[in-house]
């Protein structure tokens, strides 16, 4: 691979994308097209979450950055019924699916003064159609400059429909989680996860102060929510998407997590950018469908 600000190289068993560009340096891993690390060049530290305790392994996806997850979200058992009746032995499936432990290639490369595209796509073969019998195309582009965008397009190069749930599963950093809010959610319906999928009617700004774990849901098609920390405040704007999961495991949870330590929800946050629930998404053959975040810094606010 000959560029300028992009060089290949391997940390410990995984293949990643190291860029050096004069607008931000980052970090994206070609196992399950995991964004690891972003930092504009004006900021300090990386504008993604990244456990200190992850692992480079094989096949194991890392605690932190963006893991996709597709083409479920979550639990398969708590799918909706036209997700997990596509999949072939529901004991094997893993949460969030199997496109974050995959190996994926590189498509496309671009670089410019101004950014840095890059696209990895995945194909189905014979190790996803095992479990899930679908012939399909993933790309995730990348587009880095001093905002960050990320777009995933499914297509179905198959004969017969399926359905996705899926989730560009985004960690964040804060400097206190007790000091965090989500900002633009109210009158929002959500469900809680943690008080038996109850239906619930958001007031006011998302705040914590224990475990959270909720499927928010919007009228729009495209929207925004800004997350104020002390440290910055960040928006983020979602597209082709009308629902978003927000968790922190808080103190009880992270002693069980993997690639966690047990302070480490004092620190992160995920805002996750979905299509879960009522907001599945059905190709149908020939066709198909995206889902996109972007992640812009808003300095001027404090």
């Amino acid at each position: 691979m000959s560029h300028v600000f992009c060089q290949q190289t391997q940390i410990d068993q995984l293949e990643a994308i190291k860029i050096e560009h004069p607008l931000f340096s980052a970090t994206l891993l070609l196992q399950g097209a995991q964004l690891i690390e972003f930092t504009p060049s004006n900021e300090a530290n990386n504008l993604l979450w990244l456990s200190d305790t992850v692992e480079y392994k094989q096949g194991k996806p890392l605690r932190g950055g963006i893991p996709i997850c597709w083409p479920w979200f979550g639990n398969l058992d708590q799918n909706p019924a036209a997700i997990q009746k596509q999949v072939q032995y529901l004991g094997s499936a893993s949460a969030h699916g199997f496109a974050r432990s995959q190996p994926w290639q590189i498509k496309y490369i671009k670089e410019d003064c101004q950014f840095v595209e890059v696209i990895l796509i995945l194909t189905s073969n014979p190790e996803t159609k095992a479990l899930w019998p679908f012939d399909f195309e993933l790309e995730a582009t990348f587009r880095f400059s001093k905002t960050l965008k990320l777009t995933l397009t499914t297509t179905n190069i198959g004969n017969e429909s399926f359905s996705i749930s899926q989730a560009l599963h985004s960690y964040l950093p804060t400097a206190d989680i007790k000091r965090s809010y989500i900002h633009d959610t109210h009158n929002t319906t959500y469900i809680d996860a943690l008080d038996g999928w109850k239906e619930k009617k958001q007031t006011g700004r998302v705040s914590f102060s224990a475990e959270t774990d909720r499927l928010y849901f919007f009228t729009n098609n495209y929207y925004s929510l800004k997350l104020e920390t002390p440290n910055q405040t960040l928006l983020i704007h979602n597209g082709n998407s009308q629902s978003a999961v927000i968790w922190n495991p808080w103190n009880e949870k992270s002693k069980r997590l993997s690639q966690f330590s047990p302070q480490d929800f004092h620190h992160m946050l995920c805002i996750e950018t979905a299509n879960v629930v009522s907001d599945i998404k059905k190709i149908d053959a020939g066709q198909q469908t995206e889902i996109s975040v972007e992640f812009v810094l808003n300095s001027d606010e404090k």
